[in-house]
């Protein structure tokens, strides 16, 4: 697997032969710095009339999976990206990235999906300058303070017209179907950074971005999801609550604060859509009508979803070990222990307790 940043290990699997002249000499001396500077690689490594040709073979092509065109006429070309992995044990490959570079146009082409082995997504945090992200049918230009996604099992295009910083989160497809909406298609769309819960996801994602070497290790998974947790929900107001109505007006307001009520009160075991109904101060029955318009699922299953994907990450969950799997299963809800090992086995294809022995070996080895 070739991730989106430069470790040994990733190196290790790219010939140098497989490289320009031009960049080979700057690549042997990068493997010999990269380990002292734990994740940074920068252009500034190499001589000047080869860091162009550099940043477009080992970081575009080879390591981020792009082609790459340089924009203007900036001499030498400069670029630097710095890189974090977060060790969740079920998704080994959540990673933090903080790019800088000069103006720039990258590709994600067919031929270079082909090679890849592990579906992820990119959530790009805009910090300075902008750009226009493509996917398919969607574009979206981010501004600073904007989150932009793109699927990397597509192609798609990104044009930075300017010097430009982002903090990149680089996700599996699984963990992203986790936090966003399974019923929109989000590539090429943004969350608008002028929205309050927007604001509070990406202070967040670069607050954790910036700490992450002075967190507990045991505790550092933890502090990762509940980063996400705020995304979550900045995603599920944009997203899911204009999913039935344009306008963004009532059923929007009123999807977003069930969503809300129901991750406060996941644990409650007698949660039910009278409750919720009544907490918002609408009937039962508008109360499924606009879950299934926003979400295309009824509350029931909104429910028991977000109490099994809160349930397999607590069960991931190093410092959270001393807890039984019926502890963690009556932590979010659930009355019976054989019912929540059915739904989770038919969740996730495998049952609670072989999921939490896989993840074990790698939380130890982190």
């Amino acid at each position: 697997m070739v991730r989106f940043w430069l470790v040994e290990t990733d190196f290790a699997g790219v010939p140098v032969t497989s490289l320009p002249s031009t960049t080979r000499h700057g690549k042997d001396a990068l493997l010999t710095d990269y380990r002292k500077v734990a994740g940074l690689l920068t252009t500034a490594s190499v001589p000047a009339a080869q860091r162009l040709d550099f940043w477009r073979e080992v970081v575009c092509h080879t390591i981020a999976g792009v082609e790459a065109e340089a924009l203007g006429h900036e001499h030498p070309y400069a670029g630097a990206i710095h890189a974090q992995p977060i060790p969740l044990a079920h998704m080994p490959s959540f990673d933090l990235v903080h790019v800088e570079a000069d103006p720039q146009r990258v590709q994600r082409t067919r031929k270079l999906i082909s090679v890849q082995t592990e579906p992820t997504w990119l959530l790009m945090v805009q910090e300075e300058g902008t750009c226009t992200i493509r996917q398919g049918e969607q574009q979206a230009t981010l501004k600073p303070g904007d989150i932009g996604f793109l699927d990397t099992a597509r192609p798609y295009e990104v044009i930075f017209p300017q010097t430009f910083k982002q903090n990149i989160l680089r996700m599996p497809t699984l963990l992203f179907h986790d936090i966003m909406p399974r019923n929109r298609d989000v590539a090429g769309m943004a969350l608008s950074g002028d929205d309050a819960l927007t604001v509070i996801a990406r202070q967040n994602i670069v607050l954790l971005e910036r700490f992450v070497s002075a967190i507990d290790p045991i505790l550092l998974p933890a502090a990762a999801n509940r980063a996400l947790d705020h995304l979550a929900l900045a995603a599920r107001f944009f997203f899911e609550g204009n999913a039935g109505r344009r306008d963004h007006s009532l059923s929007a307001s009123v999807f977003a604060r069930a969503c809300a009520y129901i991750s406060e009160a996941l644990g409650d075991q007698t949660l039910c859509v009278e409750q919720i109904a009544a907490a918002i101060g609408i009937s039962s029955g508008h109360l499924q009508q606009i879950f299934r318009q926003s979400s295309g699922t009824s509350v029931g299953e909104y429910v028991r979803e977000r109490r099994l994907a809160c349930s397999r990450r607590d069960l991931a969950d190093p410092s959270l070990i001393h807890l039984s799997i019926t502890s963690i299963a009556f932590r979010w809800g659930f009355s019976e222990s054989s019912s929540f090992s059915r739904a989770f086995r038919n969740a996730f294809h495998m049952s609670p307790r072989r999921f939490r022995n896989a993840c074990r070996p790698n939380k130890l080895g982190s």
